[in-house]
């Protein structure tokens, strides 16, 4: 008798190849069998998919959940689009190492992010020294879903340089490698790096190889924010690919995109140069997340000049009178010097969030023309001006890129899926605050807009891209595919009804048409509700044990 049996399900195994059907065992959280229907053996527990799709969970390639499953651990907006695992620590931003002496850096780091996820107050408040620490202690509460962490660049360089925008020293260098080394020791599955965002933005390649260097020498993996996404992503994506050449390590770009309307129909461009590069042996691959607008803090509205010292210095530039009306001209008058995100856009593409001042309440995910016309000011004035009373903590949801680009790149062979959003819950007090659809929306739109609707991809291909490619690419030879003998994270789906809900004017609503969730064997999601139950964990970097750091004592 094995603990759980899913009959009449229609397979979709992860690899690409056509669905079948079968029953499901799952014994001590793994697949025991996979059967002919009505020829699998009984389980204490019967899940009848009466056809539905059964597929791997998703693994999220994008995430970064690290800054909410300590407030969400059960991690609703994601468990309930199917996502068991998710790549945590993103875009140079994880929640360490932290160092004494730079604790302020660290916080200046965070904060600089927007949002709601302002998480440390005072080095007192923040006693984990290192990621494996705080991902053990974040293990020991319990999760619904499992999450693989990687080492943020720009956290490594605030633990030594805090927001120096020079070259490291060689002393300094040879710290952040050894910080670095001492979390992949550790299992952490690699590196990543933001180069849009400050100090990651100081890095020369040179700095970047020798780290990725330290990475490769583990097997991990580095992903890259690029330096541009919009007119210099051409040189953006050659700057990756020299970083993975030199180095050998394997490459990840996140969330692939071509910002601005004048760069629209550029992604046929990008997509030749990885084609190049792969055929040249290059391990690099990509991911994506199936909207036309992204979302980031505020602080990268502004020119690199008075953004680079984080949201802090960024409010004192502001309050000089001279220098705000520098500010304004430099970003409303081109030709631009710079890679301003509202060139060719209007001040109705870009929603504002993250209001935590009872004035501005009210303006939560409303456009900056709408804001500015109600507070009676120029769209700049009006940024100035809320920027400086939430102290810097917001963010900007930007409607930025077209759908033909996103198509084109979803369809490419490399390309995965990532949600670059958050595990969240509809019913708490984040709930509140206006945030990106994309964290409770991205895998049930795949499969219902971009599947179903618009037949953009089969349905085996975009399971595929959402589970087994991922986990080839990660390296998790136990998970990712529905096969004897694997981790049993899995999905049971409507293929006709599964859709996103969340939208930009409502983002917290769960989609419809995912019924059954199953992390490490247990069910997480039934018949569409969540059974609070938590059993993910903290994966381990293959080669360092695979499996979990540690997870919350069984009861």
């Amino acid at each position: 008798m094995h603990d759980l049996n899913i009959r009449n399900a229609r397979i979709i195994d992860g690899t690409g190849n056509d669905a079948f059907m079968g029953d499901i065992a799952v014994d001590q959280g793994r697949i025991a069998a996979i059967a002919t229907p009505g020829r699998g053996p009984a389980g204490l527990k019967t899940i009848d998919a009466d056809g539905r799709v059964v597929c791997p969970g998703f693994i999220d390639m994008h995430s970064h959940s690290d800054w909410s499953l300590s407030a969400h651990p059960r991690a609703e907006s994601k468990i309930h689009q199917g996502v068991t695992t998710e790549l945590v620590g993103n875009c140079g931003s994880s929640l360490g190492p932290v160092v004494p002496g730079h604790f302020e850096d660290f916080k200046t780091f965070v904060n600089s992010h927007g949002g709601i996820f302002n998480l440390p107050a005072a080095e007192a408040d923040w006693p984990w020294p290192d990621l494996a620490a705080f991902y053990q202690n974040l293990a020991g509460g319990g999760m619904a879903l499992n999450i693989a962490p990687l080492v943020g660049h720009g956290a490594l360089r605030c633990a030594v340089m805090g927001f120096d925008r020079q070259a490291p020293n060689p002393v300094q260098l040879a710290r952040m490698a050894q910080l670095l080394q001492r979390e992949i020791d550790q299992g952490l599955f690699g590196l990543s790096a933001g180069l849009i965002y400050h100090p990651g933005a100081f890095a020369a390649p040179e700095e970047l190889g020798a780290l990725a260097r330290v990475v490769r020498g583990a097997g991990g993996l580095f992903t890259l924010h690029m330096r541009s996404e919009s007119h210099g992503v051409l040189d953006a994506i050659q700057e990756g690919l020299e970083i993975s050449a030199r180095s050998g390590v394997a490459l990840e770009i996140s969330h692939l995109k071509s910002e601005l309307p004048v760069n629209w129909g550029r992604s046929v461009e990008m997509l030749t140069l990885l084609d190049q590069a792969r055929a040249r042996g290059l391990p690099v691959d990509f991911d994506f997340y199936p909207y036309t607008a992204y979302c980031c803090g505020l602080l990268e509205i502004f020119p690199p000049w008075v953004k680079d010292q984080g949201p802090q210095a960024a409010i004192r530039v502001l309050a000089d009178t001279d220098l705000r009306r520098r500010v304004e001209r430099e970003m409303t008058r081109p030709p631009f010097d710079w890679e301003n995100p509202m060139e060719g856009l209007g001040w109705d593409q870009i929603l504002l969030a993250g209001f935590t001042t009872e004035r501005y309440r009210t303006f939560d995910g409303h456009h900056v023309a709408a804001i500015a016309d109600a507070l009676e000011l120029s769209p700049t004035e009006a940024i100035f001006q809320l920027f400086a009373a939430e102290q810097g903590g917001l963010t900007m949801i930007v409607f930025s890129m077209c759908e033909d680009d996103l198509e084109r790149i979803m369809r490419h062979p490399a390309a995965m899926i990532g949600s670059d959003g958050f595990s969240l819950a509809a019913d708490s007090a984040a709930a509140g605050v206006m945030v990106h659809p994309r964290s409770y929306g991205t895998y049930p739109r795949v499969l219902g807009r971009y599947v179903r609707q618009r037949k953009t991809l089969s349905l085996e291909t975009a399971i595929a891209k959402m589970s087994g490619l991922p986990a080839k690419k990660l390296g998790l030879t136990d998970r990712g595919l529905l096969r004897e003998g694997l981790a049993a994270d899995l999905v049971v789906f409507d293929p006709d009804t599964v859709i996103d809900k969340a939208t930009f004017e409502e983002p917290h609503r769960y989609p419809a048409g995912i019924h059954y969730v199953v992390v490490n064997g247990q069910v997480v999601v039934q018949a569409g509700e969540h059974t609070g139950l938590l059993p993910g964990g903290v994966l381990k970097r293959p080669g360092k044990e695979t499996g979990e750091v540690s997870t919350r004592a069984k009861d």
